[in-house]
């Protein structure tokens, strides 16, 4: 499970990396062979990337992934732009020494461009100004989207020449990339088959559209967004796959190891609510497993001593299965709320390495990592 986080997307490159190489403990020292990817956000562009570089082995794949990371996204010290997002009429792209080697007159013609979208977006504006009903104070405030200064025209670039969408259509591996129906707040989990060249770079766009900086996808007769809306961490999608050994990456390190500030600030504000929000839910999911591995182990037990069990050991049609789940993450704060705004080269190879130090030392009793210790007495867990 690849969540979402934006820049701190690259920390599950360096996980990644330590599980297929055989280097953690989560997995006894034996390279991983995912059978199930289940991502939101950040993490659907990480899984698009990897199952369309999978073709001679995982190890191969994170490779291309870190690649398309240091080399595509990540930006030098005096560079202006990365390959995520861009800033409109920004001054400092006319600065970027590197850019302007490679494309003299790509900032002129940005600019244009710029000039255009903001000229149609605030005339569609006043006009909503003066023509709808409501207070002068709510019209004010509607015509304020702080989304309409930033372009994901990088990101769609990057979707286009990374994700190779015949091999994601094609792979071995099913793929569960969640979205949310931006209308109704709909979960919408997509799979393999749906990545079409029509549609499949608009699902990873969708699942990374942060609401309130990127706008909205369309696929089909429906617009979404960011699959972390609704859920973060996708372990249902998996579990469903049938997924029963499960490695959750998620980028957010406890709330408690996030320092509360003397002065707070609205960003900081809404970054913890976010990260508390996310735990949560995580949390629910892990009580959940727990429960069902509970469930299971004393079935078995009652069943050894020829007792029926108490409780049913299915719901909703499904069979129950016993569930490993476990848990990598970072376990202090790095950069705040808009730490994942920040695709510096050098901080984009610090969380690559931090991601791989910490799932070579991955303890399970520390992370809280689920069904691990019941794991051999449940049986059919490895």
């Amino acid at each position: 499970m690849l969540s979402g986080g934006g820049a701190n997307g690259a920390y599950e490159i360096g996980v990644l990396k330590a599980l297929v190489r055989g280097d953690s403990p989560a997995t006894d020292r034996r390279p991983l062979d995912p059978h199930v990817i289940a991502a939101t956000s950040i993490g659907a562009f990480n899984a698009a990337v990897l199952l369309s570089n999978l073709t001679d082995s995982w190890s191969a794949a994170v490779g291309a992934l870190e690649a398309a990371w240091t080399d595509r996204i990540a930006i030098g010290d005096r560079a202006s732009r990365n390959g995520v997002f861009r800033l409109r009429a920004n001054p400092m792209s006319w600065i970027d020494a590197g850019l302007g080697r490679s494309s003299p007159l790509k900032p002129a013609r940005d600019l244009v461009e710029d000039a255009a979208f903001l000229a149609r977006d605030w005339s569609a504006r006043a006009l909503e100004f003066t023509t709808s009903d409501g207070s002068l104070e709510r019209r004010a405030a509607e015509l304020m989207d702080l989304s309409t200064l930033v372009t994901s025209a990088p990101s769609a670039e990057l979707v286009r020449d990374t994700v190779a969408l015949p091999r994601v259509r094609a792979s071995r591996v099913a793929l569960r990339v969640a979205a949310t129906r931006w209308s109704t707040g709909a979960l919408r989990v997509f799979s393999n088959a749906e990545f079409t060249d029509a549609a499949g770079a608009d699902i990873v766009l969708a699942s990374s559209a942060i609401p309130g900086i990127f706008p909205p996808v369309s696929i089909g007769q429906e617009l979404y967004v960011d699959g972390g809306v609704v859920l973060n961490t996708p372990l249902e999608p998996a579990i469903g796959a049938g997924a029963e050994s499960l490695h959750v990456v998620y980028l957010d390190p406890h709330p408690a190891e996030i320092p509360l500030k003397r002065v707070g600030s609205t960003i900081d504000t809404v970054g913890r609510m976010f990260t508390i929000s996310f735990a949560a839910t995580m949390r629910r999911d892990l009580e959940i497993a727990a429960r069902i591995n509970g469930t299971i182990l004393a079935a078995r037990d009652a069943a050894a001593r020829g007792i029926a069990p108490t409780e049913p050991l299915h719901r909703g049609g499904r069979a129950y299965r016993p569930l490993q789940i476990h848990l990598h993450h970072p376990d202090s704060d790095w950069g705040g709320a808009l730490g994942m705004l920040d695709f510096r080269r050098d901080r984009v190879a610090s969380l690559i390495e931090r991601g791989y130090a910490d799932a070579v030392r991955h303890d399970c009793a520390k992370a809280g990592c689920v069904g691990v210790t019941v794991a051999q007495e449940i049986g059919g867990l490895t």
